[in-house]
């Protein structure tokens, strides 16, 4: 057989390979992320202090229920036309909040004070979206931590302004030490009235005060759809 003739029946046999190949492939499924236990549950620590121990945050350890709870609070909490994104937007809660050690109940209370979910809200300040977030602030930390910005309207893109949002909160966080009252208070206020607050020894609460009740509230819901399954399914 000459050698042309040889190579043409090599390069069809290996096209046909190929064919059924890519007729038979099938796409690995995208694993969804899951809750980090240990930052969770250091962050609820550093959040509750003495409160931690029977608090409803301790109650879940170790139960696989909190991931799905993400998305099913997002996805009674959103605005009838953001329902769709409920399962990104979750994604982005859980992947963020593990990016930076956060309790991802902890950012679900965060936007709960700011915006109750509803990612269309514009605050008196100029504030943008679930976090609440101000275009200058965004675009001031999106290039600290190298998040994509194409303007005040990346913070319209709830997943977007989430991921700005929790990267200023962990700049606060940094800033003040972990001192969960006044990183978060400084979340709503500025670090500088925090710094001012602080120097005429006025402890601010009333900001950080209604975020843990939302903290308490949605966890307190999250425990009772827990108690409500039929078996509970532990973490090793």
């Amino acid at each position: 057989m000459k050698t042309k003739h040889l190579n043409t029946i090599l390069l069809v046999i290996a096209a046909s390979i190929m064919m059924v190949l890519f007729n038979n492939f099938k796409a690995v499924p995208e694993v969804n992320p899951v809750v980090n236990e240990a930052s969770r549950i250091s962050h609820a620590k550093e959040l509750l202090g003495r409160k931690y121990q029977g608090s409803y945050a301790q109650k879940l350890e170790g139960h696989l229920v909190l991931t799905d709870a993400i998305g099913d609070q997002l996805r009674a909490q959103l605005p009838a036309r953001f329902k769709a994104q409920a399962e990104r937007i979750a994604k982005t809660v859980i992947t963020e909040s593990t990016k930076y050690q956060l309790d991802p109940v902890f950012v679900l209370a965060v936007i709960a004070t700011e915006s109750q979910f509803n990612p269309l809200v514009r605050g008196t300040s100029g504030e943008i979206g679930m976090m609440q977030v101000k275009p200058d602030t965004a675009e001031w930390i999106a290039k600290k931590y190298k998040i994509t910005w194409k303007g005040s309207r990346t913070l319209e893109d709830p997943s977007a302004n989430i991921r700005i949002g929790l990267a200023y909160m962990d700049y606060l966080r940094a800033k003040f030490s972990g001192s969960a009252s006044r990183y978060v208070t400084a979340y709503n206020m500025g670090p500088t009235n925090v710094r001012r607050l602080i120097a005429k020894k006025v402890k601010p609460a009333e900001y950080a005060t209604r975020v843990m009740t939302n903290y308490g509230r949605i966890y307190s819901a999250m425990v009772v759809v827990e108690a409500a399954l039929p078996t509970k399914v532990a973490l090793n």
